[in-house]
């Protein structure tokens, strides 16, 4: 039985045991830039927008599976209130050392991205990552290949079974459990997430996603397969 089999029957199993936790229940710290997400880690500095009007990438999966359509109240207020400013994303806090963009929305414009490429390149003492689905929007390409380029940003392509296309190549990839084309492409190697999977406290302990390649290990392309949820 494959690794992702075993985690998937272990989540089924102890259902019953998980308590689901909306962001806005976790301890958050309300502000434009958010923080304390337990599941991210307490220094990890998150910034949001509402999930699918900000996500022009979004695929037939995501819009009926997507988590953070049940966010709701002062969280939401937030989303849409950064929504509303567009690109105007004001300066990472200076007390950052790790920032998650888009626990809910997306990369929705080319200045909207020139705008994380300045925010990267001004903060080269900050560790950023991020999952997204606007690669899918040919319009939107030329900028995110320019922002995952920067050395301390990690973005990731995000999958589900419902896309038939792939990303281009040099990508990492966030697959969703089940989907058949997980470890077939040549040059990729991947981990079902660990905090899902509660073998780590949260992600900012487990740094996977953070960081493009073991230091003790050889260079390749480092997925990440998610569970459904």
């Amino acid at each position: 039985m494959s690794e992702l089999s075993v985690a998937a029957q272990k989540v089924a199993a102890n259902k019953s045991k998980l308590e689901i936790m909306l962001p806005d229940t976790r301890g958050v710290t309300i502000s434009r830039w958010m923080k304390n997400n337990l599941k991210l880690g307490p220094n990890v500095i998150t910034y949001s927008k509402l999930a699918l009007v900000t996500c022009p990438g979004a695929s037939v999966w995501c819009k009926g599976s997507c988590y953070a359509l049940r966010i709701t109240g002062v969280v939401a207020d937030v989303y849409r209130t950064n929504e509303a400013a567009g690109a105007d994303v004001p300066d990472l806090p200076e007390d950052a050392v790790l920032c998650r963009p888009h626990v809910s929305g997306d990369f929705d414009s080319v200045a909207y991205i020139k705008r994380w490429i300045e925010i990267v390149k001004s903060r080269p003492d900050v560790l950023f990552w991020a999952y997204t689905r606007s690669w899918r929007v040919p319009s939107l390409l030329p900028a995110l290949e320019e922002l995952r380029a920067l050395p301390n940003m990690q973005l990731f392509a995000s999958m589900d079974e419902s896309i038939t296309d792939l990303p281009p190549a040099g990508w990492r990839i966030a697959w969703i459990e089940g989907d058949m084309r997980i470890g077939r492409i040549a040059g990729h190697t991947r981990i079902v997430c660990p905090e899902e999977r509660k073998k780590v406290e949260n992600c900012e302990k487990c740094g996977y996603c953070l960081r493009a390649f073991s230091p003790n290990g050889p260079m390749f392309t480092r997925d990440v397969v998610f569970l459904k949820h």
